[in-house]
């Protein structure tokens, strides 16, 4: 009781402090009597969750607005972006009511809307509070004692981060490596053509090419994979990442200290090679101390002298002069690895695939082509961006198959959205799938329409698709 007489509802971590007072004692008590006292806790926390919570007046599960457990069921899927998406279509749509606002776990909201994008991820006006990202980023700087573009939480380090990087992504730097690129899809193209007819596996083949160019860019070096035939290590380590990366923000959502990021016993070593980590005395594992592997690889970029510019010119110029350390250097590369490989991988693999199952696309964009190229020789990327049909496919393989489609998580600092205040510390965010997928912005959201990016008399509402976020925190 408050000093007021009203009712103060414990937090999961006074609920853990009591347990461990009454845990001496407990060693005697039955059983039965232990089992009964845990599950009351629960469900004390449960009713509150439902009832008494700053968030209790969102819509929702029940189980995802009393417990995790909804949470955890979903991610465990790997489909929790399908699973949100309905959410909305349940509790959110219009007729129901016109917040398109749902709460997924005790603690969360996923927003679905234009008005969302601009309002959580947009730049805010000076002096007005700001949506940090949310502890979920933590993880990926989980192997590493430096923060990095993808991890660090600090809105002014991770501007100083962006300004270092950003440069390399501008199109004036990428048009500089078009050839290193195109050299990569030809072959890419050629090995499509000798197995084209017996069939191959199309994601695999994707991730080839998209980490191929991957380390010519980051590295200085081919990885080889359209060489050798088959995906490389480190395609297969970034997927076992975002397994983790799942993994460990659910542990983190738990009540126990002991369950944090950053005392989760890692183990991503495979027969050959190994991934190359090493623990010190205080648990955080360090990468660039070992000599092999990925350091090896940092190590030859470092000493190289061939003057060929990439991702990481700037960053290897800063830490030849001592301003940036080589683990933070290790770190950056390896969220970009995760930006850069992985998403490359999985629009291409989707939209690919839509294109395949709409015919009348890909024969229209075979003849946009071929129209304006006359040989492959012709082909270059200023040209193939005037290419109306071509960017109407890119857009709308992005919009309807997102490679980040569950969200970006933000924390609340405590400001008004959909005509409702939204507590300081909820996490937030807008689900890129569900405001894609929803007749609310697209006219027929599950159709591949690449003519919704060209037709003028279009009412879809394209700021609705917003891939790579927006805002000082959008992909470089």
């Amino acid at each position: 009781m408050s000093a007021s007489g009203g009712f103060v509802p414990a937090t999961a971590e006074r609920v853990i402090a009591d347990i461990a007072i009454w845990a001496p004692q407990a060693a005697n008590w039955p059983p039965v009597l232990i089992f009964s006292l845990v599950v009351g806790l629960l469900l004390i926390k449960a009713a509150y969750n439902v009832f008494f919570h700053p968030l209790a007046r969102f819509p929702g599960p029940f189980l995802g607005r009393a417990t995790l457990l909804w949470q955890y069921n979903n991610t465990a899927t790997g489909k929790i972006h399908i699973a949100i998406e309905k959410l909305h279509r349940q509790y959110g749509m219009p007729v129901i009511s016109q917040r398109p606002i749902v709460r997924i776990t005790p603690s969360e909201l996923s927003f679905a809307s234009v008005e969302s994008w601009k309002a959580i991820y947009g730049h805010v006006t000076l002096g007005m509070p700001v949506a940090i990202k949310s502890p979920f980023y933590d993880v990926f700087g989980v192997w590493f004692r430096k923060s990095c573009i993808g991890s660090e939480r600090n809105p002014k380090k991770h501007g100083e981060m962006r300004r270092m990087l950003s440069s390399a992504f501008s199109q004036r730097s990428l048009l500089k490596q078009e050839g290193t690129v195109a050299r990569i899809v030809d072959r890419f193209i050629e090995i499509i053509g000798k197995k084209g007819g017996k069939g191959s596996q199309g994601l695999n083949m994707t991730k080839m090419v998209g980490f191929d160019v991957l380390g010519e860019m980051a590295f200085g070096e081919s990885f080889h994979s359209l060489e050798d035939g088959k995906p490389h290590f480190r395609s297969d380590l970034v997927e076992d990442h975002l397994y983790l990366i799942t993994l460990v923000d659910n542990l983190s959502r738990l009540p126990f200290r002991h369950a944090r990021q950053d005392r989760v016993p890692i183990d991503l070593s495979r027969p050959e090679p190994k991934f190359p980590v090493q623990q010190d005395r205080s648990g955080k594992v360090s990468v660039v101390e070992t000599e092999n592997g990925y350091a090896n690889s940092y190590q030859r970029r470092l000493s190289s002298k061939t003057g060929q510019r990439d991702f990481l010119t700037t960053l290897t110029e800063k830490v030849r002069t001592g301003e940036v350390g080589k683990e933070e250097m290790t770190a950056h590369v390896s969220t970009l690895a995760i930006a850069g490989g992985e998403t490359v991988s999985t629009f291409l693999a989707g939209t690919t695939f839509f294109l395949l199952k709409n015919p009348d696309a890909l024969k229209k964009l075979t003849a946009e082509i071929r129209e304006v190229f006359g040989s492959l020789d012709e082909i270059g990327a200023q040209k193939a961006q005037q290419l109306s049909y071509l960017q109407a496919v890119i857009n709308e393989g992005l919009r309807i198959y997102p490679p980040g489609s569950q969200g970006f998580p933000r924390i609340s600092p405590g400001f008004e959205l959909h005509g409702e205040f939204i507590p300081p510390d909820t996490e937030i965010h807008t689900s890129a799938w569900a405001v894609t997928h929803g007749s609310k912005y697209c006219k027929d959201p599950m159709q591949f329409k690449p003519e919704r990016w060209t037709d003028p008399n279009s009412r879809d509402v394209k700021e609705a698709s917003q891939p790579f976020s927006l805002g000082p925190r959008g992909c470089l």
